[in-house]
């Protein structure tokens, strides 16, 4: 039996009784079998008979014998009294039937069996469309916490198992007020959360909590009752504060809201507002909301306008005006056409990268900003992450951020790789390693990847040093950049050399002694010996100095370094000598000395240059890629646009037309044309 106007009805109706027009049953009754079965559209139109939605007027042009025969209009009345509840269910979005529940803070209903228990998850299944044929996978964040929940709730049942076999042996007065069943056996945190642990740090172990429950003897007012009197968006409104990033301010908010929205939108094409607009007159649109809608009409136009205008305050307060969207679409619409169905895709993806944001927003906004550094991923959070080196099965050790740690799956890793496509995985904890494990006894072997990524990690933890405000929403992209181009030269210059290195030549040994050694030798360029070799004692503290001066120089181009050397000339108090090699010393002339303050300009010098060589090749790398990009198009035979075709191997057109005019010149040429 139906009981109130289903959903796709009044607007199969108003398509025939627009502007006044009258229309018999049996027209009526026929347009509602795409949507209904034909007892149900009987049923349907007598409801809207009976709540004065359709109205009879008299047929004049009826023969005697049609005389009680009459025609059916809409209704003309524009005034019409509030209603205290909404008429449909705000999740199934059916005339409200059985046991209904008013939300306590809206005029929104709901049926209590289809009340979400989580107001984030909804209660029906996304549909697959011929674009995203496919969920998303099973390590994402929307299947995570189905599984969690399950699991929950699969432990919870052993345990309260457990619990009612262990007393049931007991016996009790019956006017005891000990309650029999223990609400928590074990003194635990509770799992509902992830909690945050360091690979190196072990949790404490559960142990037994054997204190009594005392039954209160007042009425229990919890506010777990409380949310279930609540609908959907008002749980939303009430948990949004809790849910929103910290240190987010308003302005980041709404623009990471309306990169969401620039994404997303085009899911939903039609709402119910531009369909009146486009279809219907004024009026009849009036009369339709009447019948229909509780509170104001929403449209696409509106979540527009409030991102444009920074209404939101919350990061989740989007999702309710979404819903709002979706209940209109629903009932105006009915619940199995695609423009309904485009409202759950357009929940779907929002919900997920708003479940993104939560977790942390800068990552999210570097992620949507990698256009403006390839070290978007080297940019520290302001949530720090734990890094750690993370293995899949196949794949090595691999350096890897930490997102969250998941308790409920035996502490499962949610880690997101550096180098490459910075891709994510679900890791076990017996899989993870601390950041600091020594990485040869890992046996990885060396690959132009593994260094890529190994020298985003150093970047990374280079970035750390510096002040958070350096990359947060507010900073200047290019001082960021500026500073990341500074630190690449030096600090990565370990991970982009090879991990095989030359060996030096021993040189033979000589049993002659040459006679040249009593005389004064001229004076030979000493190469200096590797960097790595450690200092012997706190003397040797100006040989390391003197090593990193020597090494940056010959680290620029030739035309920094001539620069260089026709302004400052480095050298050091005369009393220093520099232990290059052991049969070799170099000892300075006591008459050039510069003073400490001369040096650190010299090296700050060397920086500056430094970071606007770099700053050069990248520009040169961008303008290669872009002629390369010019080069890999094909363009039109005659009028030398894009081409959007090939005829042959030797011609390409951009259209039909053009392939029409230059066929006459080509078919001479045409390597199809010989093969035919």
């Amino acid at each position: 039996m139906v009981i109130g106007l289903t959903p796709g009805s009044v607007l199969c109706w108003m398509n025939k009784l627009t502007n006044g027009t009258s229309t018999s049953h049996k027209i009526l009754e026929r347009c509602l079998l795409s949507i209904m079965s034909e007892d149900e559209a009987i049923e349907t139109l007598d409801v809207a008979i009976k709540e004065g939605v359709l109205v009879s007027t008299p047929n004049a042009k009826s023969t005697p014998a049609s005389v009680k025969r009459s025609l059916l209009s809409f209704t003309q009345k524009l005034s019409k009294q509030r209603a205290k509840k909404d008429p449909y269910c705000f999740e199934c979005h059916l005339p409200t039937s059985g046991l209904v529940q008013k939300c306590i803070m809206c005029v929104r209903s709901f049926h209590v069996e289809c009340q979400r228990k989580n107001p984030l998850r909804p209660n029906y299944s996304v549909p697959s469309d011929r674009y995203q044929q496919y969920r998303f996978p099973l390590n994402e964040s929307d299947m995570e916490e189905s599984s969690d929940q399950e699991a929950s709730r699969s432990v919870s049942d052993t345990l309260e198992a457990q619990r009612l076999q262990e007393h049931a042996s007991y016996e009790l007065d019956c006017n005891s007020n000990i309650n029999i069943i223990s609400q928590n056996p074990l003194k635990h945190e509770s799992d509902s959360s992830d909690d945050v642990c360091f690979v190196s740090e072990q949790l404490p172990r559960k142990t037994k909590n054997y204190s009594t429950y005392v039954k209160s003897e007042e009425t229990p007012h919890n506010e777990g009752n409380n949310e279930l009197l609540l609908c959907t968006p008002c749980r939303l409104l009430k948990l949004s504060e809790f849910l929103n990033p910290p240190h987010m301010s308003n302005e980041e908010l709404n623009y990471l809201l309306n990169y969401l929205w620039q994404m997303h939108h085009t899911w939903v094409e039609n709402d119910v507002r531009k369909y009146m607009v486009n279809n219907w007159s004024d009026r009849d649109a009036t009369l339709v909301k009447n019948v229909l809608f509780v509170n104001d009409l929403l449209s696409i136009s509106d979540i527009s306008r409030n991102i444009e205008t920074k209404k939101f305050k919350h990061l989740f307060e989007i999702l309710v005006d979404l819903l709002d969207l979706q209940h209109n679409i629903g009932i105006f619409f009915g619940t199995k056409c695609e423009e309904y169905n485009s409202t759950k895709w357009l929940l779907r993806d929002i919900t997920h990268d708003l479940r993104e944001i939560s977790r942390c927003s800068d990552c999210f906004r570097h992620s949507i900003e990698s256009n403006r550094s390839d070290f978007w991923f080297a940019k520290p959070c302001t949530q720090r992450h734990e890094l750690v080196y993370a293995k899949q099965s196949g794949y090595p050790h691999w350096p890897a951020k930490v997102i969250r740690v998941m308790n409920k799956k035996n502490n499962t890793y949610d880690v997101r790789f550096f180098g490459g496509s910075h891709s994510r995985a679900l890791v076990p904890a017996r899989d993870i390693l601390p950041i600091d494990t020594d990485t040869s006894k890992l046996k990885i072997k060396s690959s132009r990847q593994y260094n890529n990524a190994m020298r985003e990690l150093i970047c990374h933890k280079m970035l750390l040093h510096h002040p958070i405000y350096s990359f947060s929403f507010h900073a200047d992209p290019r001082e960021a950049e500026n500073i990341i181009n500074s630190a690449l030269p030096h600090y990565m210059e370990p991970c982009s050399r090879s991990a095989k290195r030359a060996r030096l030549a021993t040189p033979k040994f000589n049993t002659r002694r040459s006679t040249a050694e009593t005389t004064p030798s001229l004076p030979q360029r000493v190469l200096p010996r590797r960097r790595c070799r450690k200092a012997q004692g706190p003397e040797n503290l100006q040989d390391s100095t003197f090593q990193i001066a020597s090494s940056v120089i010959p680290s620029l181009a030739p035309e920094v370094q001539v620069s260089l050397a026709s302004k400052v000339q480095v050298s050091l108090a005369p009393e220093v000598q520099v232990s290059l090699a052991p049969e070799v010393q170099i000892s300075l002339a006591p008459e050039v000395q510069v003073s400490l303050e001369d040096y650190n300009e010299l090296m700050r010098e060397v920086l500056h240059l430094n970071a606007q060589l770099s700053q050069k090749k990248a520009e040169v790398d961008i303008k290669r890629e872009e002629l390369n990009a010019v080069k890999r198009k094909r363009w039109c035979q005659l009028c030398l646009e894009e081409a959007q075709f090939d005829c042959c191997f030797m011609a390409s057109y951009c259209s039909v037309m053009c392939q029409r005019r230059d066929k006459r010149r080509h078919q001479t040429n045409c390597n199809l044309q010989e093969k035919t």
